[in-house]
């Protein structure tokens, strides 16, 4: 396994760079969108939805490669990169950290922590090398269900404060 950590670059407040993966620069309201950039390929993530968590990832040239749509009722989802379905389940009752499985075979597991300077650390598994588009994607997924966790958790002790 290969430790990865999602770090802010000292530079600029909304690059955060995955190792020698490549990057990601946050964009608009709240982050919900993002430029990810690794091995001389440039894509673009957004997060899409008001009620429901969902992402899409399309290419340099417009054309969606990928999508990520949460499940209703639990926390993850499938992750449609390409040709390949793969699930976003959670690895861990109290944390928002999910593996990246291509049916039983974990290829990363991903823990987010929302804002930060390391919003985001990454396990990869080396015997299964990722395309790094696709791990930059989960890793902007799980960033994103981790803000919305965190978003959640505030307003509840909030009403619990108030109430």
């Amino acid at each position: 396994m290969t430790e990865l950590t999602l770090t802010r670059s000292p530079e600029d407040r909304r690059l955060y760079v995955l190792g020698d993966i490549g990057s990601l620069r946050f964009e608009g309201l709240l982050s919900r969108s993002a430029t990810a950039e690794g091995g001389g390929r440039s894509w673009r993530f957004a997060r899409r939805g008001v009620f429901t968590a969902r992402a899409e990832a399309a290419d340099s040239a417009g054309t969606q490669v990928g999508e990520f749509e949460a499940k209703t009722v639990r926390r993850g989802g499938t992750i449609r990169w390409r040709n390949q379905r793969l699930a976003l389940r959670p690895a861990s009752a109290w944390r928002e950290r999910y593996a990246l499985a291509d049916g039983e075979h974990e290829l990363a597991v991903v823990d987010g922590k929302g804002w930060g300077r390391k919003p985001v650390r990454v396990d990869v598994d080396d015997a299964m090398p990722l395309d790094p588009a696709l791990l930059l994607f989960a890793v902007f997924v799980v960033r994103g269900l981790a803000d919305d966790a965190s978003g959640t958790a505030g307003a509840a002790a909030s009403i619990a404060a108030t109430g």
